[in-house]
């Protein structure tokens, strides 16, 4: 965390920089904290890509003149409520989901998943059962943990139609292998993010991936005619499509967009109001900012992506419905047991 401090403060006072991109809750609050200070001597921006606790950006709502450099074009935790996102449908309607297994790593950025916020998010359990979907079980489960089969048999015995695992940290290498060899593999499993989001995945499990829908998969999406020249670029020195990728390349040409409307690049009050009140888009979807300096969210904003491994390792898009026809038009979402039998497993 001092070090973090110390970059930061190197890069407004020493390198004068106009944009800086933070990652991580505690080390990008910290930063902030500090850069308010900064402000009125060195006005600046920053980007926090890599920052998913819901309630990062309350700074900005709660003391807006202080921290009104502050922007997330990224996800949060919480946008797992937002009713533009289709979470809820994903599951019901994409996978027909019933009766759900639900776990939760636990780690900060799900606190929100685990205890919920009294009078703005239920717990996710209460979400899912508020939704119609029953919660036939419920874990959390250690970020270290390493057998996974316990907790399969458990849900194999629930009646559960589906497993919806909140993971980014989880072992998702050794989880998705310990499911295919136990008594819940006919069970839709579904990841959030992780390794499991990368298409080296496919080969990281030797192929048992088959059937494992994640959150932001390593896809290509045609958003816009820089989305493909960008990514095959991105593959080619060897890189993968991290959630916070989007952010990161966006975020410069935000940026510019800002200050061309301004007509300088000095006023950095009149830079933010641009950002605030415009709408801007690159290589992926259209941002845009709400009063938290929260990216807008459902296509042809911010989405919420889901992709699917399925035959040969081919990993597609199956929701949102927006997105599938924009990818792979001619891709669904397959129950991993029909895969298997397809084949031939």
């Amino acid at each position: 965390m001092p070090l973090a401090v110390a970059a930061y403060k190197k890069l407004v006072l020493n390198d004068k920089c106009l944009l800086i991109f933070t990652e991580g809750t505690e080390g990008s609050t910290a930063c902030a904290q500090t850069a308010s200070r900064l402000y009125s001597t060195q006005p600046h921006l920053m980007f926090a890509i890599w920052t998913s606790h819901y309630g990062f950006t309350d700074m900005v709502a709660d003391e807006y003149d202080k921290y009104k450099f502050v922007f997330r074009p990224y996800s949060m935790s919480a946008d797992s409520y937002d009713p533009n996102l289709g979470f809820i449908e994903f599951f019901k309607d994409t996978i027909g989901t019933k009766k759900i297994a639900l776990l939760v790593e636990d780690i900060g950025w799900t606190e929100v998943y685990r205890k919920g916020e009294p009078g703005k998010y239920p717990t996710m359990k209460e979400f899912f059962e508020k939704n119609g979907i029953q919660v036939v079980y419920y874990g959390v489960t250690d970020i270290k943990e390493k057998m996974f089969l316990p907790i399969f048999e458990k849900v194999a015995a629930s009646g559960a139609d589906s497993m919806y695992w909140a993971t980014g940290y989880t072992d998702t290498v050794t989880l998705v292998k310990q499911w295919v060899q136990s008594q819940a593999k006919d069970i839709n499993l579904v990841l959030m993010s992780g390794a499991c989001s990368y298409a080296a995945f496919w080969k990281m499990t030797g192929g048992q991936a088959l059937g494992v829908p994640a959150g932001w998969p390593e896809i290509l999406i045609p958003y816009t005619d820089k989305s493909k020249p960008f990514l095959d670029k991105l593959q080619s020195r060897g890189s993968g499509l991290l959630a916070s990728t989007y952010g990161a390349y966006d975020g410069p040409w935000i940026l510019k967009e800002a200050v061309e409307k301004v007509g300088n690049s000095d006023n950095v009050d009149a830079i933010i109001k641009a950002i605030e009140t415009g709408e801007f888009q690159r290589g992926f979807w259209i941002w845009a900012f709400d009063k938290r300096h929260e990216p807008k969210k459902g296509h042809p904003y911010h989405p919420s992506i889901f992709g699917q491994f399925q035959d040969n390792g081919r990993y597609v898009v199956v929701s949102p419905p927006e997105l599938v026809k924009l990818a792979n038009p001619d891709a669904k979402y397959i129950p991993a047991k029909e895969l298997r039998k397809q084949a031939g497993q």
